[in-house]
């Protein structure tokens, strides 16, 4: 799904959130923005129309989108706690009104979890280095199966089908 594509599937409330976020932290939003479109040409480029399924593809994307909002982020502050604060924000909003059952949901946010746990690791790290360590990830991701499993695994990209 493009960024625009996104936007325009927000109902009122959800584009009135957006842009009172905008208007609070433009900068952020911006570079929110910047990594969203770079997340879906990377991801469309390394996983040609299966990114959008509930597969490593789909981890990859997710912790990639996290890791590049908070790298974004980060060039117009040097707080790295308030950049992860805002990419959670900001992720965790768009998995509330994705809609996506369940398990996917809990996939999503795993892997968005993921990223942003990486983020302090791979910072200084160009966007094809980066995408060179979460395909070197996808080895070790791990089917998930169960809601309770997710825990076991919380160091480790997850995925729901093949």
């Amino acid at each position: 799904m493009s960024f625009w594509n996104i936007i325009k599937s927000l109902d009122f409330k959800q584009l009135w959130i957006l842009l009172l976020w905008f208007l609070k932290h433009p900068l952020y939003m911006f570079a929110t923005a910047k990594a969203t479109y770079f997340t879906i040409r990377i991801s469309q480029k390394e996983f040609p129309d299966i990114h959008d399924q509930h597969n490593k593809a789909n981890a990859f994307r997710h912790a990639l989108w996290n890791l590049l909002i908070a790298k974004e982020s980060a060039k117009f502050s040097s707080d790295l706690e308030a950049v992860l604060n805002w990419t959670k924000r900001i992720t965790d909003w768009h998995e509330e009104f994705s809609p996506n059952k369940e398990m996917p949901k809990l996939m999503d946010l795993h892997n968005n979890k993921i990223g942003r746990n990486h983020f302090l690791e791979y910072q200084e790290n160009s966007k094809e280095q980066i995408v060179s360590l979460l395909k070197n990830e996808l080895i070790k991701a791990v089917q998930i199966q169960q809601k309770s499993t997710f825990k076991k695994f919380e160091n480790q990209l997850v995925y729901l089908e093949k």
